[in-house]
């Protein structure tokens, strides 16, 4: 064709892989993020990504000590040998609570898995945040998930009882399809809320970041799923350009 070139250069390695079902629509929506974070002027010029999506135990479950659920570890570690199996290089958990199990899957199966709630506090320190509101699950506010690797000089906030009673119940609601005005607009207020406090919020689930529009000011408000994405292209890129930097 007039125009283009006979010699196109196409990205085949190295292969990113995400962990999706975590639930479902988040993996989709990091698959998305992961793209459109990418620097790219063709289809040729993205790197190549497996998204494995498949249903897992229930995370919230486990750790929340609930009778008869099953830990996800095993699940979690055949998934991640699949992918590599298929040529994936870096590894990306699409949900932050599953990052409770991060550690144990990267030693079972020797894959280098990014390390995305790392990359979301770092972010924070990216934006000069003071002080942060955290909106997560109730185990990975339990288990203090984002604590090991937050900044010494950016005040660390958990919503009240009731606040994270609805965050719950929010995103069983983005788990189950629910993704509509009510839903986004419940999000909104709680942001609204603690903005007008001086808060930065991180949306430290991947459920939350499908709720969040792209008109709400970007300097205020911090994705776990764009975090993670973002750690898993530069991981990639490190390897396309020969480096080994872990994440």
């Amino acid at each position: 064709m007039p125009g283009l070139s006979d010699d196109i250069s196409i990205r085949t390695v190295p292969v990113a892989g995400i962990v999706g079902g975590l639930g479902p629509l988040a993996g989709a929506h990091l698959y998305e993020r992961f793209v459109r974070l990418t620097s790219a002027k063709t289809d040729q010029d993205h790197y190549s990504a497996v998204l494995l999506s498949r249903p897992f135990p229930s995370r919230l479950g486990h750790l929340g000590g609930v009778p008869g659920v099953e830990s996800p570890l095993p699940q979690l570690v055949a998934a991640t040998r699949d992918l590599q199996s298929l040529g994936c290089t870096v590894v990306a958990l699409a949900s932050a609570t599953t990052h409770a199990y991060r550690v144990d899957v990267q030693e079972m199966t020797g894959a280098t898995i990014v390390d995305g709630l790392r990359a979301t506090t770092r972010e924070l320190t990216h934006r000069g945040a003071t002080r942060c509101v955290v909106f997560c699950t109730s185990p990975t506010r339990r288990q203090g998930l984002y604590e090991p690797s937050w900044p010494d000089d950016v005040e660390l906030c958990y919503p009240t009882g009731a606040e994270q009673e609805t965050l719950d119940r929010l995103i069983l609601a983005v788990k189950s399809g629910r993704t509509g005005p009510a839903e986004v607009n419940v999000l909104g207020e709680l942001i609204g809320r603690y903005r007008r406090r001086g808060y930065t919020a991180l949306l430290g689930c991947t459920e939350l970041p499908l709720l969040w529009t792209s008109d709400e000011p970007h300097e205020t408000v911090v994705s776990v799923t764009d975090a993670i994405a973002a750690a898993t292209l530069a991981a990639i890129s490190d390897l396309a350009a020969g480096g080994d930097r872990p994440r």
